[in-house]
């Protein structure tokens, strides 16, 4: 068998080096993806590092505040570490802290204490996560840190073939509308796609949330919509339609959403 495919490639000259070059793009894009998630490893875990040291402070500063009733030095320092680590601070607890520096209620203080356990607990399992990531002996874990710079390559790939096919069809079309038409269809199958291979990322990373009846609803009518082309590929356009007003709905319903403690 393997003779067999040796004498092929020497029989076919062309085959051969569209197989080398193919062979080492595959290979130095792994390397560098590989590199790419190391580095970005490195940087989340220095990032979080960061932000857990920030949120350690002002909880200090807040628990002084607090055991000696509102000392001005106390206070002094706290207003002191809101603004060294303000950047790390979501829009809820901005807008508790402003309320505390207009109202000088300590109860306000408790409030975003329990912000900071509940955004404490998400960095510790970040943190967790990619420890374990990277030092897991496990083969399942060795098996995923092997995987993970090819998942980007097999997309790369897989969007360069569909691409290449549409286009073709394209080509192949002479009307104008089915041009059109077939435009469609591969902007709203891609996103389709796109949105489902997002879904099943988050999942796996084990982040995945249902939120209600309707958050569902809306996330499976983005991936299956591209289904109405089977139909007759004309419905392309009612399916962009429907995956255009439901990212609208997510992504205005995403800014809205707010820290349950």
């Amino acid at each position: 068998m393997l003779q067999e495919l040796l004498n092929y490639f020497k029989m076919n000259p062309e085959i051969s080096l569209i197989s080398t070059i193919v062979c080492t793009v595959i290979i130095w894009l792994y390397k560098e993806f590989k590199v790419m998630i190391e580095t970005d490893n490195k940087n989340q875990l220095a990032q979080i590092q960061k932000k857990m040291e920030s949120y350690t402070r002002v909880e200090a500063a807040i628990a002084s505040v607090l055991a000696q009733h509102n000392h001005a030095g106390a206070v002094q320092n706290l207003y002191d570490k809101f603004g060294e680590c303000s950047s790390y601070f979501s829009e809820d607890m901005r807008e508790l802290i402003r309320g505390f520096y207009s109202q000088r209620d300590t109860s306000i203080l408790s409030t975003i204490m329990s912000f900071i356990k509940v955004e404490m607990k998400k960095l510790e399992k970040q943190k967790n996560k990619i420890d374990s990531q990277d030092s897991s002996g496990e083969a399942s874990a060795s098996i995923l840190r092997l995987y993970k710079p090819l998942k980007p390559i097999l997309i790369i790939f897989i969007m360069f073939f569909v691409t290449a096919w549409f286009v073709v069809l394209a080509l192949v079309e002479s009307s104008a509308w089915n041009r059109f038409y077939l435009g469609a269809c591969f902007v709203t199958v891609s996103l389709g796609v796109m949105f489902l291979a997002t879904v099943i990322s988050v999942w796996v990373e084990g982040e995945l949330y249902i939120r209600g009846k309707l958050d569902s609803f809306l996330k499976l009518s983005m991936i299956f919509s591209p289904l109405w082309v089977l139909i007759d590929w004309k419905l392309s356009i009612l399916s962009l339609l429907i995956q255009f007003v439901v990212g609208a709905i997510l992504a205005k319903s995403m800014k809205k959403r707010l820290v349950v403690v």
